[in-house]
């Protein structure tokens, strides 16, 4: 049993170090959340607009772009 909690406190430690350091799965978890949340919240087809634009904007965002995300 002991080893178990060991093991899963490692595999937990690893994922935590992996969503600080890599901004791909943080922006994943982020959409994630999003689709669950606005999911549960019934609000899900409204909301199809307001995705839409904001992944239209993440995509249009060229390196140069003043608001730009960071390159990795």
């Amino acid at each position: 049993m002991e080893n178990l909690l060991q093991d899963l406190t490692k595999q937990a430690k690893g994922g935590l170090t992996l969503f600080r350091n890599n901004p791909t799965v943080q922006y994943g978890v982020l959409g994630v959340y999003l689709l669950l949340w606005l999911l549960f919240s019934g609000l899900l087809t409204s909301a199809w607009v307001a995705l839409g634009v904001g992944i239209g904007w993440a995509i249009g965002k060229g390196p140069d772009d003043e608001n730009a995300p960071p390159a990795t």
